[in-house]
């Protein structure tokens, strides 16, 4: 197993837990910028630059007793692919001094309060596998379960037809990259008409209760 990063949750109150990313025999993908470092970042490149691949966990791990909690395998439609080295000013915190290639180790878990209850207890993870799209994830530190969860969202869809599907997402597109227009309250569009798709309105909202996210996409092509 490859340890990724450990993150103690003392900023956010809980002093004897910490967060542990791991996973389990990861393939590695040194990206261009080794081989070039004029090399340019292709829109995948900015969420993985140099890469691990595979099955990504999170483990709750009491410091006092020195014991796990819980353990969750990151859910996310083509399977996490995290950064151990990218370049700065894309979408993960990167610390440190940057190599040759202009890659530095990133802070994947930079807690920050996502889901507006007022606690930096939640890290997104982010992949870009075009140049449109953006598969985000939320993971946090569950105060009520004292549990590492993924946040659910649960998104009714709706197309021009004007039918409605309802699913459990784990991941949703671009959701934890824009800015809330309230706490725990999103509103944006995604133009995909360009590219023979639809234009889709979401509006999500946290729902404190249930620890999960709620929200609806309407699809156009108009």
């Amino acid at each position: 197993a490859v340890i990724i990063e450990t993150q103690s949750l003392k900023s956010g109150g809980y002093p004897d837990r910490t967060l542990i990313l791991w996973m389990q025999n990861p393939s590695k993908h040194p990206s261009g910028a080794n081989e070039d470092p004029e090399y340019f970042y292709t829109c995948p490149d900015q969420t993985r630059g140099s890469y691990y691949g595979g099955i990504a966990k999170v483990l709750l791990f009491n410091v006092k007793t020195n014991s796990s909690i819980n353990t969750i395998e990151i859910k996310q439609e083509e399977g996490p692919s995290l950064p151990y080295a990218i370049r700065k000013g894309y979408y993960y915190d990167v610390e440190g001094k940057p190599d040759k290639a202009g890659e530095a180790k990133p802070h994947i878990m930079s807690l920050k309060d996502y889901n507006g209850d007022g606690k930096s207890l939640e890290f997104a993870v982010f992949d870009a596998l075009a140049c449109m799209g953006l598969e985000t994830a939320l993971i946090g530190y569950s105060e009520k379960q004292d549990k590492v969860i993924q946040y659910p969202i649960l998104m009714v869809s709706e197309g021009d037809d004007k039918q409605k599907t309802e699913k459990t997402l784990y991941s949703c597109d671009y959701l934890f990259s824009k800015k809330p227009e309230s706490p725990g309250y999103w509103k944006y569009e995604i133009d995909y008409r360009g590219r023979g798709g639809t234009l889709d309105k979401y509006e999500i909202r946290y729902n404190l209760q249930k620890e999960s996210f709620e929200g609806k996409c309407v699809s156009t092509e108009k």
